[in-house]
């Protein structure tokens, strides 16, 4: 098996060996390039508007509305309101400068601040939000399961 290994590696190394004479730039031939074109039919932007407002089984309410102009600018809002009165609406638009936002929410947890080109205005959570998420920090007691 040893010799059938080497003989096997001296004759990859030989025809390696031979393959570098054989790509040597004098035999090689360049061939024009040929311009590639496509046709692309720009056409300006056409304005729209649309938006909705919808309410679930549970009691959130979710809404958006969303427009643009003949520059192709975009500027919108969505957001919800659960049950509980938490809420989050965010405010945007995008055009030549850049996607831009606007974040109001009483979220617990979230905090005002201003990350690259969004704005967060936070208040205070309502109490009933605030007390679904204490009763989360409770140790959940089962009586059939002894310590």
């Amino acid at each position: 098996m040893m010799i059938f290994t080497i003989l096997f590696c001296s004759a990859a190394a030989s025809m390696a060996m031979g393959q570098r004479d054989s790509l040597s730039t004098s035999h090689l031939q360049l061939l024009p390039a040929l311009p590639l074109r496509q046709s692309v039919l720009i056409e300006p932007p056409t304005p729209y508007q649309f938006g909705y407002e919808s309410l679930d089984d549970k009691g959130t309410k979710q809404h958006r509305t969303e427009s643009s102009d003949a520059t192709g600018a975009v500027k919108g809002s969505y957001g919800f309101v659960d049950p509980l009165g938490v809420y989050r609406t965010v405010v945007y638009t995008a055009d030549a400068d850049g996607y831009k936002a606007t974040v109001h929410s009483n979220e617990p947890g979230m905090t005002s601040k201003n990350v690259a080109d969004a704005t967060y205005y936070i208040e205070a959570p309502p109490p009933a939000a605030v007390a679904q998420g204490l009763a989360y920090l409770k140790p959940q007691l089962n009586p059939k399961v002894l310590i």
